[in-house]
């Protein structure tokens, strides 16, 4: 593994390290887009948490983002994960670290 892809494979396991950026893309699995208020209340989580961890997954290329025009509290906003395999991989993952209890 060259290094750049040891940072960027590093940087993904640090963002998902945090809780709320792995449930977010958790949801966002299966092609699904999603916009921030409606994963803010399917997380009960703040909206400004979740903007923030959505700009994290954004800047390390795990989420691409369409503004579908004038936007009124993130509500024109859609996210979804940049490639469908992450959340398939995290999902796998999450079930090998299940069976290793």
């Amino acid at each position: 593994m060259d290094d750049g892809a040891a940072r960027r494979t590093s940087q993904f396991c640090r963002i998902l390290g945090n809780p709320l950026a792995y449930r977010i893309v958790r949801l966002l699995d299966g092609g699904r887009r999603r916009r921030p208020m409606e994963l803010a209340r399917l997380l009960g989580a703040s909206a400004t948490s979740v903007v923030n961890q959505l700009k994290h997954l954004k800047i390390a290329g795990v989420v691409h983002f369409r503004s579908g025009g004038v936007r009124h509290a993130g509500r024109k906003v859609e996210y979804w994960l940049a490639d469908r395999h992450l959340g398939r991989c995290v999902g796998d993952l999450e079930r090998r670290l299940r069976e290793l209890r």
